[in-house]
C-alpha cells in the first residue's frame, strides 16, 4: 500500500515544486520609464506636438511632468540665448528682422514640442521682450 502512495506523493511534490519554483524564478514586470526628458525629446523629434506627448505621459504624476516641462523651458531659453537672440534683437531695423526673430523662436519651441505652454511664452516675453501671441 505504501508503494502505491509513494509515486502519487512524488508526483504531487514535483508538480508543487514546479508551480512554486516557477514563481520564485520568474521576473516581475518592472515599469522602466527611463529618462522621461529624453523620451519627451524623442517624441518631439518624431514630430509629435505637446498634446500628443502629454497623452503619452498620461500615467505620470503631475509633479514629475511639471519638472520635465520646467527643464525643457530652461533648455529653450538657454538655446535661444546661445543662438544670439539678444544681438539679433539689438540689431533689428525693420519688420523682416522681427519676423526672423519670431520664426527662430517658434522653430525652437516646436522643436521641443512645447507649442501650447503658456509658461514658456511668458518666460520668453520676460527674457527677450518678444510677445508670442499665436503659434
Amino acid at each position: 500500500m505504501i508503494i502505491k502512495i509513494i509515486p502519487k506523493l512524488v508526483l504531487v511534490l514535483l508538480v508543487s515544486l514546479m508551480l512554486v519554483g516557477g514563481d520564485l524564478y520568474s521576473q516581475t514586470a518592472r515599469k522602466n520609464t527611463g529618462n522621461m526628458y529624453t523620451q519627451w525629446m524623442k517624441l518631439a523629434l518624431l514630430g509629435k506636438n505637446q498634446a500628443e506627448i502629454e497623452y503619452f505621459f498620461r500615467n505620470v504624476d503631475s509633479t514629475t511632468l511639471d519638472q520635465i516641462k520646467q527643464r525643457i523651458r530652461f533648455a529653450v531659453i538657454d538655446n535661444l540665448k546661445r543662438s544670439g537672440i539678444h544681438s539679433l534683437i539689438n540689431k533689428r531695423s525693420d519688420i523682416d528682422d522681427i519676423n526672423v526673430l519670431i520664426n527662430k523662436i517658434v522653430t525652437e519651441i516646436r522643436y521641443v514640442g512645447m507649442e501650447h505652454d503658456e509658461d514658456l511664452r511668458m518666460s520668453i516675453k520676460e527674457e527677450f521682450g518678444i510677445l508670442l501671441e499665436n503659434l
